[in-house]
């Protein structure tokens, strides 16, 4: 079976009218990092993309659990709530 990275395409809520979605942007395999793309959403705003780094050293080689895509989810709500990048890598949103 081929491993998919789980993207977060349906709106997670913050408060009130701000949310966040993410797709799967790379995997630094040195590092043991995920990267993501993020959008924060709010009402009557543009949306917001910003980029998240995750930690999945803490997985070891088992990817395919469902606690794997909770953690990588609470990881990037994190992010979200507070509204900033967390990592220098910009990835596509550098392009």
């Amino acid at each position: 079976m081929t491993f998919t990275w789980p993207n977060f395409d349906e709106p997670k809520p913050i408060h009130g009218n701000i949310s966040w979605t993410a797709i799967f942007e790379s995997y630094d395999q040195r590092n043991e990092v995920a990267y993501y793309l993020m959008t924060l959403l709010e009402d009557g705003r543009e949306p917001r993309h910003i980029m998240a780094q995750t930690d999945i050293g803490w997985a070891g080689d088992d990817w395919s659990s469902p606690e794997f895509a909770l953690r990588i989810r609470s990881e990037l709500d994190q992010v979200a709530r507070r509204g900033d990048s967390n990592t220098r890598y910009l990835g596509s949103l550098a392009r």
